[in-house]
This record gives C-alpha cells, structure tokens and sequence, in this order.
C-alpha cells in the first residue's frame, strides 16, 4: 500500500471523498488475512487505476470458503479512453485470487458502468438489485415479551445466535462475533450499536444500526439497520422493538429469498454482482442463497 497518496488522489478524482491511509488497511487487510489483495494501475508517473478485493470469510453450504468483494473499482477520467483498465484490472485481480484459493466467491456491489460492463464481458452474473426496505417507527408496535439491550461486538451471545444461524444459511459471510469486531468494532470512520434481542430471557437474535446522527451530511433521514441476524418468525416484531429503541424510522438490505413482504421498499439503485470466473458457486445458486445486509459494503 505505498501508493495510498496516489490512491487517496485518484479516490477524491473519481468520487468526490477523502479515503484515509487508515481506512485503506482496515479495510482491505482484516485481521484474519496476512495479505492485501490491491492492484494498482500507474502511468506517466501517477496512479491512474486501481482495483480492491476485500478478504472475507464466507460459507459454501456447510464449508468455509474465501469471499472476496471488489470494492473502490477507479480509472482516472483523463486515462479512461487510453487504456481498457477495468477489462485488464479485473482479469488480473480474478487471476490472482484463483491462485491463491482455487475455491472462493466473489462478488460486489455498485451501480456504476463498471460493474456492468463485467457483466456484458462475460466476467460478472447479475444476482439482483439491493431493495431499501423501511420500518416505521410506532409506539406499542413491539410485543412486551421482547427485550433489546446493548452487547458488546464479543459478547458470546453473538456466537450463540451465529450457531444456530449457520445450518441454515448456504451462502453468505460469517456472521460470528470476529467478523462483527472488525466490521463494526474497530471501522475508523462510522459508529455503530450492537443491539441483542431476547423472548423472555433468550437470545433470539441480533441487530447493528448506525449511530452517525441520520440526516447530516447526506445521510438518510432513517437509522440505517447495517446488519442483522434474527429468527425469521421474530423478524417483522424485532425490527419494530429495534425502531423504538432508537426513536426513529428503520432502513435495511435483505435478499429477495429471505426478505418478508415489507409496507414499503424501493430500489437502493445498488447492484449485486457475482465474478463467475472458478467460482465455487454459480449465479443462479447465489441468487436462491446469498445473505446480505447494508453492512456487506462499507459505504453504509
């Protein structure tokens, strides 16, 4: 990563945000991996393209397996037209990540013509767009026999929930309490609440929801529900008991397969794509299994 100066320029160029040394090696080196997976494209001197894949750990059915997500796909405006960079990046990075683990998943998330582009080329298989689903703030909508309180990112309740989670889920990251220390323990940018769930005393589930102060600075005027893993029969109760917890309306990701029919939700205008080149798994499986939340990318 001693390009980040370059790459702080570049990621100001193309999207108009500061990204910080710290926020690059949070990021793209979490503390299970020994590696980054950054590939920088340079010329006449300077940083003109790069591409990202950060290493996570996922599940294929009832195996761990490598996920990656590409993330921060750049092509300077000025070299966009000289060299087929986001066609030569993404052969190179897929490349790399099949030698380093011949069985993974990658996948990622974005609107922008890149992503779209893989698609038409062969690369990408489109799984579905991301829906904003929202939750209504009512008071007396939550039953009494549920509780909310704050855990910590280690309490070992959150590894109690991810156990009984994981037969269920085919496809999707590891949701257990050191993805969680990471993903929002220790982000150098946003905050973030862990909020346990319990039916008369047990732990039926959890949910994280940002705490940057919602409205300001572009952000939605609802608190974001980044992440969450509750019992499906629990859900539509605990998400009105997380909105009156917070004292505010709720928004939130979940795939179409597992999503129930929410009042209200709209398209986020945010792609899911999988990188089919030696996939472990196949768009159409992804599709039918994939879990995401908000929180599977790190704008939220």
């Amino acid at each position: 990563m001693q390009d980040h100066f370059g790459l702080i320029e570049l990621y100001e160029t193309v999207f108009g945000h500061t990204a910080t040394p710290a926020m690059w090696y949070w990021k793209y080196v979490p503390p299970w991996v020994r590696r980054h997976y950054c590939y920088v494209g340079r010329c006449d001197g300077r940083v003109i393209g790069y591409f990202g894949a950060v290493p996570l750990r996922g599940l294929d059915g009832d195996r761990e397996v490598p996920y990656f997500q590409l993330a921060d796909l750049m092509v300077h405006p000025e070299y966009r037209l000289k060299f087929d960079y986001f066609d030569i990046g993404s052969r190179h990075i897929l490349e790399d990540i099949h030698r380093s683990h011949p069985r993974h998943v990658v996948y990622g998330f974005s609107g922008h013509r890149a992503f779209r582009f893989l698609e038409r080329s062969g690369m990408a298989g489109f799984i579905e767009k991301a829906q904003t689903r929202y939750v209504r703030r009512a008071d007396g909508a939550a039953p009494d026999r549920l509780s909310v309180e704050r855990w910590r990112f280690d309490a070992p309740e959150v590894d109690e929930v991810w156990g009984r989670w994981r037969p269920r889920l085919r496809a999707g990251l590891i949701r257990d309490a050191a993805y969680l220390g990471w993903r929002y323990g220790s982000h150098p940018v946003h905050g973030y609440r862990l909020l346990g769930l319990r039916d008369r005393g047990e732990a039926i589930g959890w949910v994280v929801h940002g705490t940057d102060r919602p409205g300001e600075h572009g952000r939605a005027k609802q608190t974001p529900v980044v992440d969450l893993l509750v019992e499906p029969e629990y859900l539509r109760d605990a998400l009105a008991a997380v909105a009156e917890q917070v004292q505010n309306d709720l928004i939130l990701w979940l795939p179409e397969h597992v999503a129930p029919a929410f009042d209200e939700q709209k398209d986020s205008g945010t792609h899911c794509y999988h990188f089919v080149k030696e996939s472990a798994l196949d768009t159409a499986y992804l599709r039918e299994h994939l879990y995401y939340t908000m929180g599977d990318v790190d704008w939220w």
